[in-house]
């Protein structure tokens, strides 16, 4: 192993061991000492990679803000597609890191928390998936991949769902992921019965 990708994997180790502790305790609540013991490494290597607190705090949420603008990347056939690719991207990526379950909990936090400094704050709430995703919806409806109602709760009621299954999967891994399907089906425009078409 090289010393640059030797270098990367300590700062993943850093990141993943900040990540636990804050959702753990909150951003006040930990010690860079903690931060350190944890990690295996002494708190001046640690003040290497990162000189305070607050810049890996700050380094975690510019991930987290990656991580939420991702899905506008996405090449969808209609709106619903949308949606089902992301959660099939998120569900490949979850299984392969289980980072991704506890950032959504941190950023959800960082959003709202009182211990954590305003500028940061406006940094993590710079992305809201919910509004984000209204163009997708109204798409969904126009071409009927999705169904009647208003944008906004529809928008809401998917990214809740998807929050949920993230908190929930960083607390209990061992219950098995839900079909993509059956996600998407709540927001699956319902087929027309020859009944209710007449």
């Amino acid at each position: 192993m090289t010393r640059k990708e030797q270098r990367e994997v300590r700062k993943q180790q850093i990141f993943q061991t900040a990540l636990d502790l804050f959702v753990q305790q909150g951003y006040y609540g930990t010690k860079t000492s903690q931060i350190s013991r944890r990690a295996g490494i002494s708190e001046g290597l640690l003040f290497h990679y990162f000189p305070t607190k607050e810049n890996l705090l700050v380094e975690l949420v510019r991930l987290g803000v990656m991580g939420m603008r991702l899905p506008t990347q996405i090449e969808a056939a209609n709106g619903l597609d949308f949606f089902y690719q992301f959660i099939v991207m998120l569900f490949e990526t979850l299984e392969k890191n289980p980072f991704i379950a506890q950032m959504f909990i941190f950023m959800a936090h960082v959003a709202v928390a009182e211990d954590i400094p305003e500028h940061i704050r406006k940094m993590a709430v710079s992305v809201d998936p919910i509004k984000d995703s209204l163009c997708r919806i109204e798409e969904g409806q126009r071409d009927g991949s999705i169904r009647e109602g208003n944008p906004m709760t529809l928008s809401n009621m998917y990214w809740c769902s998807v929050h949920g299954i993230m908190e929930q999967y960083s607390r209990r891994p061992d219950i098995p992921l839900p079909d993509p399907e059956w996600i998407i089906d709540m927001l699956r425009a319902r087929p027309v019965s020859s009944a209710e078409g007449r």
